[in-house]
This record gives C-alpha cells, structure tokens and sequence, in this order.
C-alpha cells in the first residue's frame, strides 16, 4: 500500500462508478512518472491508471495448468515439424567454438 495515499469512492444511484485516489510522491519519483508518461505520450493520471491496471490483472492472472503448459508446448513442436533437420555435427563442440579455445 502506498503511503501518504488517500481514497474516496464515489457513489452514483448505488452504483459504484469509479474511485478517486491522491497520492504525495517524493518529487523524484514524480518526476520519473512523469517522464515515463510523457514518452508514452500520454497525461500522468492516464498513464497511472494504466499501471495499476496492469499491475491488477498481472495479480489476477490464473497461473497456467500442467494442461496449458502441454498445449502450449504441443503448438511449439508443430511449428517447427517443417524445420530442415540439422546433421548432429553441427552440434559438436569444434563448430560451436569455432573462434576461440
């Protein structure tokens, strides 16, 4: 949690419609923001908002199962099938080391 932040929901006909954050930075660190916004070509609160949504869904990404990991890897492989077959020379160390000991 970040210090020195502050929070208020809003509240719209009982319905939640955003929420409004302050924070006091350190002036270096709000100088870095804003000079990673200005790259992005973006205001600072848009580029802030951008953050904490990746950092949210970063957080709430499902780790992948050992089902996933297998059909992730079985894609791989059929990409390569059409790959030329390499002689297993190619793989001693003389070729691999060619221009030093």
């Amino acid at each position: 949690m970040l210090a020195g932040a502050e929070w208020r929901k809003e509240w719209d006909n009982q319905e939640e419609s955003g929420m409004t954050v302050r924070l006091e930075l350190k002036p270096d660190i709000e100088a870095n923001l804003n000079a990673r916004a200005r790259a992005r070509g973006v205001p600072l609160d848009a580029y802030l908002q951008g953050v904490i949504e990746d950092l949210v869904q970063a957080e709430t990404a499902r780790p992948a199962s050992p089902q996933d990991i297998e059909a992730t890897l079985d894609r791989l492989a059929e990409m390569g099938r059409d790959l030329p077959h390499l002689p297993s020379s190619a793989f001693n160390r003389e070729s691999i080391y060619r221009d030093h000991d």
